[in-house]
């Protein structure tokens, strides 16, 4: 039976010690021999009946390996799982891992994995449907990033602070911190602030949303996040900061030529706009299917500056859904409070 085995002080493959880059020689020497195929920018050494590959730049050494626990179809792929061993600091790995989640590393923008790192490598866990499928054993550096301080408030604004403390505490009677969708990180610093707070010539994003960010932000994940609005039986998911241009751009791209402007059935006494959108509503939470929460700093007459506007993208239905930020935040609250958690029913069903 194949045993990988990693400590503090070494990592083993059937009692061969390995260290990355691994000379493929010395992986014929552990595992015996193997299937070869070289693509376009690997080279794949792969142990059919062991469920085991090796993946390598240049030909002679290994970068990574991949221990496959699903058969896959690609031809590259071991035509069996494996059922071998791999111990982890003296555990059973998946052992490990049940006990040990909150040692996971993310090691991208967007992994909701997570990987084990011990002597210098690192165990990386491919989850699908939170299921493991693979395992992905490589080096592990890690990158150095200077300690990031969030920005002070702005005096005026110091009422997201509870507002905050009070969306987490709740928000945390539901969903755990260990959830592969909690995405909650420190809030924006300075540097975050001048580098992502103009959006075009003299728009940018305004102090309250600003101040709003610098209490927390959240990463972005490809699927589902925790922080979210529920607004009309759809859930808008806080866009991190650093995004916010990116997705400001997108509703640009959709801007109608003139002659083609669809009628519109807006209360155009408090939204201002001979478009698809006003260039000045600034987005900070997203439907992921072109819908968006907006922040209005443009109202017609009787509209409030601040109000929060649901643009519907298929519909063009732009409604006020809150007079303020603070409002909206409130009403997340209560709809915790009051057991609105439907919008949740995804992540804590992920949550394994």
């Amino acid at each position: 039976m194949t045993k990988l085995e990693l400590s503090k002080e070494e990592f083993q493959i059937n009692g061969v010690s390995i260290e990355f880059p691994i000379e493929i020689t010395v992986l014929k020497q552990a595992l015996g021999d193997y299937r070869y195929i070289k693509k376009q920018y690997n080279h794949i050494y792969t142990w059919d009946h062991l469920g085991i590959m090796a993946f390598s730049k240049e030909g002679n050494q290994a970068e990574s390996l991949a221990i496959e626990l699903e058969v896959r179809e690609y031809d590259y792929c071991a035509k069996s799982i494996f059922t071998g061993e791999f111990t982890f600091e003296g555990q059973e790995l998946f052992q490990y891992y049940e006990n040990n989640k909150n040692q996971l590393v993310k090691l991208f923008k967007g992994d909701r994995s997570g990987a084990f790192i011990l002597n210098g490598i690192s165990v990386w866990l491919d989850k699908e449907d939170g299921k493991i499928t693979s395992i992905s054993i490589s080096a592990y550096e890690k990158e150095e990033k200077p300690k990031k301080i969030s920005a002070p408030l702005d005096p005026e604004f110091k009422i997201f602070e509870p507002l905050w403390q009070e969306w987490i505490a709740e928000v945390n009677k539901i969903v755990s911190t260990d959830n592969d969708y909690y995405n909650l990180t420190e809030g924006t610093s300075f540097e975050d602030i001048e580098n992502h707070s103009v959006l075009e010539d003299e728009i940018k994003i305004p102090p309250a949303l600003v101040n709003f960010y610098k209490v927390q932000n959240v990463d972005y994940d490809a699927v589902t996040s925790t922080f979210q609005f529920s607004i009309n039986n759809w859930s808008y998911e806080l866009i991190p900061f650093e995004d916010i241009a990116e997705e400001w751009n997108s509703i640009q791209d959709l801007q109608f030529d003139e002659d083609d402007l669809p009628e519109q059935e807006i209360d155009f006494e408090k939204i201002k706009t001979n478009n698809y959108a006003n260039p000045k509503w600034i987005p900070f939470a997203t439907g992921r299917n072109g819908d968006y929460l907006l922040y209005d700093t443009d109202p017609a007459e009787k509209g409030k500056f601040g109000q929060i506007i649901e643009l519907q993208n298929e519909s063009w239905d732009r409604n006020i859904v809150a007079d303020s930020l603070e409002d909206l935040i409130l009403n997340e609250i209560n709809n915790l409070k009051t057991g609105k958690t439907e919008h949740f029913d995804f992540i804590i069903g992920k949550d394994n």
